[in-house]
Order: C-alpha cells, then structure tokens, then sequence
C-alpha cells in the first residue's frame, strides 16, 4: 500500500470522526434533556477549535484537515446549541474568549515563529477536554455526559496521529497524544465508581453522606 493512499484512508476517517464526534453528545441531551456533567465552556471551545483547524488547512492547503473541520462543525453547533437551550449557567465563559485570543495572537506570530501556532493549535483538544474533566470531576450527577463522545475521542486521536505522520502535519501529531490523554480522563470518571454512592457527592472534592 503506498503513501498516498494511506493518506487518503487517514485524512478520510479522520473527516468521517470528525462528523461523527459531537453527535452522542447531541443526541444524549436531545434524548434525556439533562446538561448534568456537561461544561458549555468546553463544548464554545470545541467550535472555537474547529474554525482554527478549518483556517489552519486552508492557510497549509491541506485538503484533509480542511474537510475534517468543515464536516466536524454541524454537530459541534448542534450541541452548543442544544446546551444553551437547557443551562442557564455561563460560568468559565471568559476562556473560549481568552482561547480565541491565543490563537490569534500565535497566528500573528507566524511569520517569526512559524512552529507556535501549529503546537498551540495541536493543544486545541485541550481547551475541550479541560473544563470538560473539570466539571465532570467536581459533579456528582454525569448523566448528561456520553462516553460515546470520548471514545471517538480516543479513535480519533490514533487516527489523527497516523495522518500526521504520514502527510507530515506537525500539529495533527500534538492533537493526538493530548486527545487520548484528555478524553481518557473524562471516561475515567464516568466509570468511576466511589465510596459514599448516594448521589450527592463529587469525587473532587468529595464529601461524606448525610
């Protein structure tokens, strides 16, 4: 099997996770209506990610990452949505501004710094998976959460990594180690089981049942 078609499974299975990724999330809430666990922090950064990927392919003419992102952002502005509709609380709002920040701010660097975007960029996942571990860690009720959404997560973290190496993308190799470790933390807590189990206590910081 020669390079370029490995490229082309790659940088298509990728653009088929990406599509698939927030739909768990969507349905879950569609289906229960509970936004318990969830953080809207993470799902404002997973748009915010996903339109510097879609700029960030274009910018190295990348036909893959380009597709990837634009097929990725229906879902992930479906759930955003969805989220919205059904919490009230907008706490942790100011990060995917400050994210956003960042990211133009190393974008501008570019020409100096030509590798910083591409690595900041590739830590992207972070922005998602850090308040998302967050907030599932220190609830007690994950009911919200879809684990589905985190094992494609691992999924498309091996995948991404393979793509990177072969069509030589800097960034898609960073993304990958970050997304396995991150979406691995929040499945970790949702198979999490602790002592007292009386549905009012967090694991962070934890508390004793009355």
């Amino acid at each position: 099997m020669t390079t370029q078609l490995l490229i082309i499974i790659t940088g298509l299975a990728t653009a088929l996770l990406a599509f698939a990724f927030g739909f768990p999330q969507w349905f879950r809430v569609r289906r229960t209506g509970s936004v318990a666990g969830i953080s809207l922090a993470s799902v404002t950064n997973s748009l915010v990610s996903t339109l510097a990927w879609l700029l960030y392919g274009l910018a190295i003419k990348d036909v893959w990452v380009t597709t990837t992102s634009i097929v990725g952002l229906p879902a992930t502005i479906a759930t955003l949505v969805a989220v919205m509709r059904r919490s009230d609380e907008r706490d942790g709002m100011w990060v995917p501004l400050a994210y956003a920040g960042i990211l133009t701010g190393t974008a501008a660097l570019t020409p100096w710094l030509p590798a910083l975007f591409p690595t900041v960029l590739g830590m992207s996942i972070l922005w998602f998976a850090v308040p998302a571990a967050i907030t599932a860690w220190g609830s007690p009720d994950v009911e919200g959460l879809a684990q589905g959404t985190w094992w494609l997560l691992v999924l498309d973290g091996v995948v991404a990594g393979a793509y990177g190496l072969l069509a030589n993308v800097p960034a898609y190799l960073v993304y990958a180690v970050v997304a396995i470790l991150g979406a691995l933390v929040v499945l970790a807590r949702i198979h999490w089981r602790w002592v007292p189990e009386c549905g009012e206590c967090a694991p962070i910081p934890g508390c004793a049942c009355p």
